[in-house]
């Protein structure tokens, strides 16, 4: 029988392993949760309009150009020259309401905006070596948009007091979807204002491209959740349980945009996390990923609680069944599928409090009747509300999770052998007494 307890010790790693496969479904469905969730998501976006990035306005004159000296080739070419804004000053008053499908709430927004840009006036367009102009440069503004499904309303572009008449394209390949507005230069003058105005309607996030030499850009929401997600961080933020504001103020030298619209590089390549100033607008609690990290922590709590009752064999000589422990496992493992469902409906520290209360009030009872006292069964439900309770703490700090977890290993580790310090492990030979 000087074996016992190696044996006892072999069989309960296999049930551990064999409680992973539980565990591992269950992970499977909160992925597959998720999945569905970000399915509701892209299909709210279908129906009214996705992330918007807002870029423009840039100023684009064309030249028509013919080769010099091929009589034969009469193929007029276009060459195209884009000026930036010397200033831009943008203004964008955010309202968001959550559109609902199933039992998922999706955050969609409508963004009235407000743009005004100076540009200098530029000089005369210059040819291209071996081409000449064949007719007078023509010019216009041009804005792109990811989504144009979020422009509900036709955009107004002004030239200082002089409205000017809007098209439904860029025609600009590098730019992309968008708008355009044609224009006459002025002259006589060194710079001129344009003002647009326009209502955007999109999902998950919005951003602006810094395109002036000197970009100001303010944006007012009524979502208490913000996430600043761009290339770069707002310098002024204030976030109230009524909304926020956030004031960004950034310079060309900071950004490289002239660079890369040299360059022609598509203008989805700014953003996100490029040369944007965006905002996200999340959910205060994503509960999949919160439940996925929950899960994780699932093989740690059978662990536990098996060491748990293995001194409890150990140190009051009780005869606890491989098949309880599988039903304590089994337990622990159904505290994770009722987070999850239950998160679904409920806000997630309701969720968790309920479902850890069930399955510690169960597994009060049946703990008591196994180890043949209630006193013992009570002991035990106080150790597992208090791992639930660290766990809690742990999904809730993310950024100390990996400290929290790895100080709940030891303290667990120095109880255990505190505990077992006067064990001699050899002379485990005496049957134990039943206690289920």
């Amino acid at each position: 029988m000087r074996n016992q307890a190696v044996v006892k010790l072999f069989v309960l790693s296999l049930l551990l392993g064999l409680s992973l496969i539980p565990l591992g479904l269950i992970w499977g469905v909160v992925a597959d949760r998720a999945r569905y969730r970000d399915r509701v998501v892209g299909d709210v976006a279908q129906s009214s309009a996705r992330a918007q990035l807002l870029f423009g306005p840039i100023l684009v004159i064309e030249t028509p150009t013919r080769r010099i000296g091929s009589a034969s080739d009469s193929t007029v070419h276009r060459q195209e020259r884009v000026v930036l804004p010397e200033s831009l000053n943008i203004g964008s008053d955010v309202r968001v309401e959550s559109r609902q499908r199933g039992i998922y709430r999706v955050p969609v927004y409508r963004a009235m905006t407000h743009l005004r840009a100076t540009f200098a006036t530029p000089a005369p367009a210059e040819v291209e070596p071996g081409y000449a102009a064949v007719g007078p440069a023509r010019a216009r503004l041009a804005f792109g948009v990811s989504d144009p499904r979020g422009l509900r309303v036709v955009p107004i572009v002004r030239l200082g007091d002089t409205p000017l008449p809007v098209s439904p394209q860029t025609d600009l390949a590098w730019v992309g979807p968008g708008f355009s507005a044609a224009l006459d230069l002025p002259g006589g003058r060194p710079s001129w204002d344009v003002d647009a105005r326009l209502e955007l309607t999109g999902t998950d996030h919005l951003g602006f491209v810094p395109l002036g030499a000197n970009t100001d850009v303010t944006m007012d929401g009524d979502w208490p959740h913000p996430g600043f997600t761009g290339g770069f961080s707002p310098d002024e933020r204030r976030i109230a349980p009524k909304g926020f504001h956030a004031r960004w103020r950034v310079s060309r030298f900071a950004t490289g945009v002239p660079s890369a619209i040299a360059a022609r590089e598509r203008v989805d390549q700014f953003g996100p996390q490029g040369n944007d100033l965006s905002v996200r607008f999340v959910q205060p609690v994503d509960v999949y990923q919160q439940s996925e990290r929950a899960v994780k922590y699932g093989i740690l709590f059978v662990a536990l609680t098996f060491v748990a009752f293995f001194l409890f064999e150990t140190l009051r000589r009780l005869a606890i069944h491989p098949i309880q422990y599988g039903l304590v496992a089994a337990a622990l493992a159904i505290f994770f599928l009722l987070l999850v469902s239950l998160s679904e409906h409920l806000p997630f520290a309701m969720a968790y409090g309920v479902a850890g209360g069930a399955c510690a009030g169960l597994l009060t009872f049946y703990t008591g009747h196994m180890l043949g006292s209630s006193g013992r069964g009570i002991g035990f439900g106080a150790l597992l509300a208090t791992l639930y309770g660290l766990l809690y703490v742990i999904l809730q700090s993310e950024d100390y999770a990996l400290l929290l977890g790895a100080l709940l290993l030891f303290g667990a580790l120095g109880v255990v052998m505190i505990a077992t310090r006067r064990v001699n492990w050899y002379r485990l030979n005496e049957a134990p007494t039943g206690g289920s």
